[in-house]
């Protein structure tokens, strides 16, 4: 099943059910009216973007809502807020993510179904269907950034700062996957014996994505014997979105120096 295809067809429905019992019959006439004149129709107004069809600055920022999200502005957000920059409905989801996967951006759950957009997006389900479809979750490694992106349907989701192999141990460059979850794990070997360390992800035998609270070095340095480092927080996030089988790409180079930039 194309999911894209689907997303769109069921934001397309939801979209019409709302227009055929929210707006006038004028409308279904031949005549899309646009009260405030500032370039979006009233259905628009009130059903996509919660903008007020009768101001044509809604936020009174002195541009019109049209020339805003036109431009990629927010039309709720003055002091020029990007769209993505702005939560309308406050569900966790910006503006622009809500578009792009055709949820509300003023509903915070568009299907109904008991679970914000948020919580569907990031743990890979449509927020606009109660079907169960979903989308493909993907973690890139950055080694060169000493940075972790999380992507649901190719849409990057978060960006977190990590730390991975030193120089002498490096977090191996490839494409893998995750095979196994485990919560809590020890790690020993040569010079280190760590018990307790949680939100363990592994994606290759014996090398792990996980929390690390033996360090604050995240972002900055490298500073494991290949695996991925995280703060404890962002672990726990990225542990509990993310599904086993997610595809994992280690791209960049380890810095040489184990400082980034160096």
């Amino acid at each position: 099943m194309d999911v894209t295809f689907k997303r769109k067809d069921s934001a397309v429905m939801g979209v019409f059910f709302l227009l055929v019992f929210l707006l006038p019959c004028s409308v279904f006439a031949g005549t899309v009216p646009d009260t405030d004149g500032d370039g979006i129709v009233d259905s628009e107004e009130m059903v996509v973007y919660f903008t007020d069809p009768n101001n044509p600055d809604t936020d009174g920022d002195g541009y019109t809502d049209g020339v805003e999200i036109k431009n990629g502005y927010s039309p709720h957000k003055g002091g020029a807020a990007k769209i993505h920059e702005f939560d309308y409905d406050k569900d966790g989801l910006d503006d622009w993510v809500e578009l792009w996967f055709g949820s509300s951006i003023g509903i915070k759950d568009t299907d109904r179904d008991g679970f914000t957009d948020f919580y569907e997006v990031v743990r890979g389900y449509d927020p606009t269907s109660t079907s169960m479809v979903r989308f493909p979750q993907r973690i890139v490694v950055d080694r060169t950034l000493q940075r972790l992106y999380y992507y649901v349907a190719n849409i990057k989701m978060y960006n977190w700062p990590v730390s991975t192999g030193n120089p002498s141990t490096e977090t191996p460059f490839g494409r893998f996957a995750i095979d196994k979850k485990i919560p809590n794990k020890r790690y020993v070997g040569p010079g280190y014996d760590l018990s307790g360390v949680k939100w363990n992800m592994q994606f290759k035998p014996s090398y792990y994505i996980h929390a690390a609270y033996w360090h604050n070095d995240f972002g900055i340095r490298t500073h494991s014997h290949g695996c991925v480092n995280m703060r404890l927080a962002d672990a726990a996030l990225l542990y509990s979105y993310v599904d086993e089988g997610a595809p994992v790409s280690v791209i960049g180079k380890t810095p040489s120096g184990y400082n980034v930039g160096s």
